[in-house]
């Protein structure tokens, strides 16, 4: 892939396109910023579950006026930097006023959904297997899928292909989407995780999240992105046979090399999976 000349066209076909915030937690954000004294911890919280909150607050807290040279690699570390300052509340409020003048979109109900329990769970899986630093798995969990609602605003078919690639057994997800869209949501997800200034091996793992042979090959992409899509593909799992009581097609791929990666045999994960499950219910 030519990154230059790839990012320029991504730039040019979803100008304007942006993730909207969670409408539920937009409100609750409001409620408490119109409080005579906001609680900064609620704040923080209902900022660290919505995609869009986050990304923004990790753009700015990364930007030179906070950062001061040193790279966050968490939303728990932006809430903690920007907490920290006096405009932490008047940024949340703009942010806010930006959100609301867009309007509200329900058919992003289920990604708000799984955005969040996907980081929780994530955050628990690495507490558990202790490959990478719990904050960092839910930051990966909450972001990896966040080129999926900007290609569902761009492109009208972009449904129908997300389906098609839910479907196929023995065929990458990516080159589904690209079958049918001429793009993919890792891609996209990439290039917008560079724009809010999400740390690289985060990046990394988003634009490969769906590639399981970097699971199996040392080297390909970092060993944190490694863990990341590890734990993220073992979240989604668990989250699918929770709501389900079925899984899907995407642990199929993944489930020997994600094994592999962490050491854990097939059943050692199956036992995984139910105390994970119990930890959900």
């Amino acid at each position: 892939m030519n990154a230059i000349s790839e990012e320029t066209q991504l730039h040019t076909l979803l100008q304007g396109v942006d993730i909207p915030p969670c409408p539920a937690i937009l409100v609750d954000l409001d409620t408490e910023l119109r409080k005579d004294e906001p609680d900064s911890r609620e704040i923080a919280r209902l900022i660290s579950q919505d995609v869009a909150l986050s990304g923004h607050l990790m753009q700015l807290a990364n930007s030179p006026a906070f950062a001061r040279g040193r790279r966050l690699e968490s939303v728990t570390q932006a809430l903690t930097v920007l907490g920290n300052q006096q405009v932490f509340t008047l940024v949340v409020a703009q942010l806010l006023k930006v959100a609301l003048a867009g309007g509200a979109d329900a058919r992003m109900d289920r990604f708000w959904e799984s955005s969040a329990q996907n980081a929780r769970l994530s955050a628990e899986l690495a507490r558990r297997l202790r490959c990478v630093r719990p904050d960092i798995a839910y930051t990966f969990g909450l972001f990896h899928d966040l080129g999926i609602p900007l290609i569902m605003k761009r492109f009208p078919k972009a449904r129908e292909a997300l389906a098609a690639a839910n479907a196929a057994e023995d065929r990458c997800f990516t080159e589904t989407e690209e079958q049918h869209l001429g793009t993919n949501h890792a891609v996209v997800g990439y290039f917008l995780a560079r724009r809010w200034h999400l740390p690289d091996f985060v990046s990394e793992g988003i634009l490969h999240h769906h590639d399981y042979v970097v699971l199996a090959e040392p080297g390909r992409v970092s060993d944190q992105a490694r863990a990341l899509i590890g734990i993220c593909v073992l979240a989604e799992h668990i989250i699918r046979l929770q709501a389900n009581g079925d899984g899907e097609h995407e642990w199929a791929k993944a489930a020997p090399a994600t094994c592999q990666l962490f050491g854990l045999s097939l059943g050692a994960v199956d036992d995984l999976i139910d105390d994970m499950r119990d930890w959900l219910a």
